[in-house]
C-alpha cells in the first residue's frame, strides 16, 4: 500500500457505490441480467399458455380460464415492449437498467399473485414460486431490492388470504378430483412438479450465479494482469533495446567486411545470445498475461519465486534494492501461476510503498501449517522497509477496491487477487507491519 490516506479519502473509499453493494453488479452483469430476464420470461410465458390450455381443455381443473389468458397475454405483450427496450440496453445507464430489473421482478410478482389468486392460492402447491423472484433479485440486484421484494410478496400473499377470510373477495378453487370423489391423484401430482420444479429452478439458478462469479473473479484477475504488464512497459523497451543495439553493433561489423571468420562467428554467435534473450523476455510475459486455471501440482518455490523476480526485474523499481533469501524448502502443493502471480504483486506493491528508495527482501523458509493438525509448510515472506501500513488500515488492505493509491496508480484489486490465489491454493496471506518501519507479506502453503 502507498501513500498516507487522509480520513475524508478513506470515507469516499469506504462509501457504498453500485460496485460494493454488490460485487459483480457492474453495468455489463445488469445488462446481460436484462436481457436474461426477458429470455425466461418467454419460456414462462410459453409454459404457461401450455399448462392453461392442458389443464382447463383435457384435465378440466380450470372452469374459467379466461382470467388466466388475459394475465398471460399481458405479460407475453409487456416482454415484447421489453424486448424492444433489451435492443437498445447499450444506450441506458446503469440506473436505468437497475430500476428496470427492479420494475420486471416486481410486475412479475404482482402476476403471479393474481394467478395464483384464480387458482385457489390457499391450496395451490405452486405458492412455492415466489422463491424465484426472490433469487433473481438477490442475483441480479443490490441487495435490498431482494429483501424488499421478499416482504412485497409476503404482504401481497398475506393482503389476498386476509381479503378472502373476510369475505371481501371471492375465493377462487380448482376442479380437483380430491374434493368429488376423493382421488387425490391430481393434486399429490401437482405438489410434487411444484416442488421437483422449484428445486431444479433454484438449483439452476444457483449453478448460473456462481458460473458468472467465477467468470468475474477471473476476468477481473486477467485485467489486473494486463494493469500490471501496462505498468512494466518501459522495463519492456530498455529490456529489448539494449539486446537489440548488440544485434546492430554486430550486423555493422559483419556487413563492414572488415572481420575475419573468427571474429564473425563471434559476432553471430553473440547475435544468438542476444535473440534468445528477447525470445526468452517475450516468452516470460507471454505466459503470464496468459489466462491459467488453477491446478495444484507439487511445485518448486524457490524456482518460480526466481523466474517472478526475472519478470518483476523488467519493472524500473528506481532506488529500490531487490534481495533474494532462499532457504532450504520442500516442494509446496500450489499453482505455479498464480504462486508467480502472486509473488509479483506483493513485490510491486512493496516497491511502491517505498518511492524514496529501500530494500526488499524476498525469503522462504519452513514453516508449519496448520489445518486440523500442523503439518510441514513452506513460508514466502516479502518484506518492504517503506512507510508501512496503519493499524487501521491493516483490516482493509485485502478488501475489494480499497486502496490509498490515487486511481490512476491502481485499482485496489491487488492484494484482494493474491488472497485470492493463495487461497484458493489452500494456503494463507498475512501481514505486519510498523508504521514508519516496513511491511512483512507472508505466504503459507502446504508442503507437498
Amino acid at each position: 500500500m502507498t501513500g498516507e490516506a487522509s480520513k475524508q479519502s478513506l470515507l469516499e473509499m469506504r462509501a457504498p457505490s453500485a460496485v460494493l453493494r454488490h460485487p459483480y453488479n457492474s453495468y455489463k452483469y445488469m445488462e446481460r441480467g436484462f436481457h436474461w430476464l426477458v429470455s425466461l420470461r418467454w419460456v414462462a410465458c410459453s409454459g404457461l399458455f401450455f399448462v392453461i390450455w392442458f389443464t382447463s381443455s383435457s384435465l378440466d381443473v380450470l372452469s374459467n380460464p379466461r382470467p388466466f389468458y388475459i394475465i398471460c397475454i399481458l405479460l407475453t405483450l409487456y416482454n415484447v415492449v421489453l424486448l424492444i427496450v433489451s435492443r437498445k440496453s447499450s444506450r441506458l445507464s446503469a440506473e436505468w437498467i437497475e430500476r428496470i430489473l427492479f420494475w420486471q421482478i416486481t410486475i412479475d410478482l404482482v402476476a403471479l399473485t393474481l394467478l395464483l389468486y384464480f387458482s385457489g392460492i390457499s391450496h395451490n402447491p405452486f405458492i412455492l414460486y415466489f422463491v424465484f423472484h426472490i433469487i433473481i433479485a438477490g442475483i441480479l440486484l443490490p441487495d435490498l431490492y431482494a429483501y424488499f421484494e421478499a416482504v412485497l410478496a409476503s404482504l401481497m400473499v398475506g393482503a389476498v388470504l386476509a381479503l378472502q377470510y373476510w369475505g371481501l373477495i371471492p375465493e377462487h378453487t380448482l376442479n380437483l378430483p380430491s374434493t368429488t370423489n376423493g382421488d387425490e391423484g391430481i393434486f399429490l401430482l401437482a405438489k410434487f412438479l411444484a416442488l421437483s420444479s422449484t428445486l431444479v429452478f433454484s438449483a439452476y439458478f444457483t449453478v448460473s450465479v456462481l458460473r458468472y462469479v467465477r467468470y468475474a473473479e477471473s476476468e477481473i484477475r486477467q485485467k489486473e494482469k494486463f494493469l500490471s504488464l501496462g505498468q512494466l512497459v518501459s522495463g519492456i523497451v530498455h529490456q529489448i533495446r539494449n539486446p537489440l543495439d548488440g544485434l546492430k553493433n554486430c550486423l555493422h561489423h559483419i556487413t563492414a567486411g572488415t572481420s575475419e571468420q573468427e571474429v564473425c562467428d563471434k559476432f553471430v554467435s553473440l547475435m544468438g545470445e542476444e535473440l534468445e534473450r528477447i525470445e526468452g523476455l517475450t516468452y516470460r510475459l507471454q505466459d503470464y498475461a496468459r489466462p491459467h486455471d488453477i491446478e495444484l501440482q507439487p511445485v518448486d518455490v524457490n524456482s518460480e519465486i526466481a523466474s517472478a523476480l526475472k519478470l518483476l526485474q523488467i519493472k524500473d523499481t528506481g532506488k529500490v534494492s531487490i534481495r533474494s533469501e532462499m532457504g532450504a524448502v520442500p516442494k509446496a502443493k500450489a499453482d505455479p501461476f498464480a504462486l508467480q502471480e502472486v509473488i509479483i504483486n506483493l513485490c510491486a506493491n512493496a516497491i511502491a510503498a517505498m518511492p524514496n528508495g529501500g530494500t526488499l527482501t524476498i525469503r522462504t523458509r519452513p514453516a508449519s501449517y496448520k489445518i486440523s493438525k500442523s503439518t510441514g509448510g513452506v513460508g514466502i515472506d516479502v518484506i518492504d522497509t517503506g512507510h508501512g501500513i496503519r493499524p487501521e488500515e491493516k483490516d482493509l488492505v485485502f478488501e475489494p477496491f480499497y486502496s490509498t493509491k490515487p486511481s490512476s496508480e491502481g485499482t485496489g484489486l491487488g492484494l484482494w487477487i493474491c488472497q485470492l490465489l493463495v487461497s484458493q491454493m489452500g494456503g494463507l496471506l498475512e501481514v505486519e507491519s510498523t508504521p514508519g518501519k516496513g511491511a512483512t507479506f507472508s505466504v503459507v502453503l502446504q508442503a507437498d
